[in-house]
């Protein structure tokens, strides 16, 4: 017989046909030893069958098992079973979960116990379903459920009483912001009103001695005036000329040393705000109002805390 590409043969067909142990017969044909098993179909074939199963085209790619793949009756145990198992296997859709390999901890199906498991050691599940009831290995998933839930329920509570304290701790952070802002506000209004209270100082007090030198000069210019009409009264008479022109020369000179003093004194100082270095860096970092710490120490021992109630059991 030759061998399909969905035949899953070693060896000579007719060589492991030779060397079977446990001899099957046909599913179709009882009388005839079969030679091939079908996974898909669950039988048993003989010769004619399995070359029939071949060429019909429903049944090309169903998967034949030959020589040394041939399964033995342990092997397919289960195979007719009404076991009530609905679990479908992942690697063949269409088979039922029936055995438990505990050499990969991997549950199977028929075709997985033969193609796969062939040399490990398998469980059929209904053999040991009923102990694993009442086993150790249940208890402890059942107490696994039971601490993930305690886990739960502690977490909701921890995250309701965090959730909380967040909005405390906001709130009270932005108080603690606008208080500090505030703060800083009276005092860069106290400041400014310092500031503008020395300018103002200097202000009026150089109004004051600006205005005073106004003052004498008018008064110079209202004396110039009359000591130049006073001598231009007397130009018809040249005796007359001469006394008030004389005394005039001597008032001319108080006048002039008056308008030196006064024209020395006439200037104002020069003032200007000079900012501070240190608020100037703050203002250009524009970060150094205030900043927002994250205390490590409170995050790790929150991990700390669940790490440990999650493998305290180990």
């Amino acid at each position: 017989m030759a061998t399909m590409d969905n035949e899953v043969d070693g060896r000579n067909p007719a060589v492991a046909e030779s060397e079977t142990s446990q001899a099957k017969n046909c599913s179709a044909c009882p009388d005839a030893k079969a030679t091939s098993f079908c996974i898909d179909c669950q039988e048993y074939l003989c010769t004619d069958c399995t070359n029939y199963h071949q060429r019909l085209g429903a049944l090309r790619k169903h998967t034949l098992l030959t020589g040394e793949n041939f399964p033995s009756g342990d092997a397919l145990k289960g195979q007719d079973d009404k076991t009530g198992v609905t679990e479908k296997c992942h690697e063949h859709p269409k088979k039922e979960i029936q055995f438990y390999c505990g050499s990969h901890d991997a549950l199977c199906c028929v075709a997985c116990n033969v193609l796969n498991h062939g040399q490990c050691t398998k469980t059929y599940i209904p053999d040991i379903a009923e102990d694993f009831k009442i086993g150790s290995e249940l208890k402890k998933l059942n107490d696994d459920f039971h601490d993930c839930d305690k886990l739960i329920e502690n977490g909701i509570v921890d995250v309701d009483e965090c959730l909380k304290a967040v909005e405390t701790l906001n709130a009270d952070e932005i108080e603690k912001l606008r208080q500090y802002k505030a703060k800083i506000i009276e005092y860069l209004d106290r400041r400014e009103q310092e500031l503008r209270g020395e300018m103002q100082q200097y202000h009026d007090q150089d109004v004051a001695i600006l205005q005073e030198l106004q003052g004498k000069l008018k008064t110079c210019h209202s004396v110039l005036n009359d000591m130049r009409e006073k001598l231009k009264s007397h130009e018809n008479n040249s005796t007359e000329l001469f006394i008030s022109a004389k005394r005039t020369s001597g008032q001319m000179i108080r006048l002039q040393t008056t308008l030196l003093e006064v024209t020395q004194k006439i200037g104002y100082r020069r003032y200007s705000i000079v900012t501070d270095i240190g608020m100037e860096t703050i203002l250009q970092d524009m970060s150094g109002f205030a900043d927002v710490a994250l205390s490590d120490d409170d995050l790790m021992f929150g991990i700390f805390i669940y790490l440990y109630i999650l493998f305290r059991k180990y």
